[in-house]
């Protein structure tokens, strides 16, 4: 499975994700809200998901881009917007 899948499904299940700003560790809250194949899916990409956590947190408070998946969100956050302008 892919990382954005992963993270995708695990939205799904109304679960949000945390990280250190060091160190390794990775919580989820609300704890016990996963599978047993989502945690192990989670822990097998712990290190990716710790990345784009600490990406996403550092773009949100900088607002400097801080990976190439990043502009395509925003490019995808910006048509969707200008599609829903509903012109005829």
């Amino acid at each position: 499975m892919l990382v954005g899948e992963l993270l995708h499904r695990i939205e799904e299940h109304g679960v949000t994700l945390m990280c250190e700003l060091s160190g390794n560790r990775l919580q989820y809250s609300p704890p016990g809200t996963l599978p047993p194949d989502l945690v192990a899916e989670l822990k097998s990409r712990k290190e990716q998901v710790i990345r784009i956590l600490r990406e996403d947190d550092e773009f949100e408070r900088t607002g400097v881009i801080q990976a190439e998946r990043q502009v395509f969100d925003l490019a995808r956050e910006y048509f969707d917007k200008e599609g829903s302008g509903g012109s005829a």
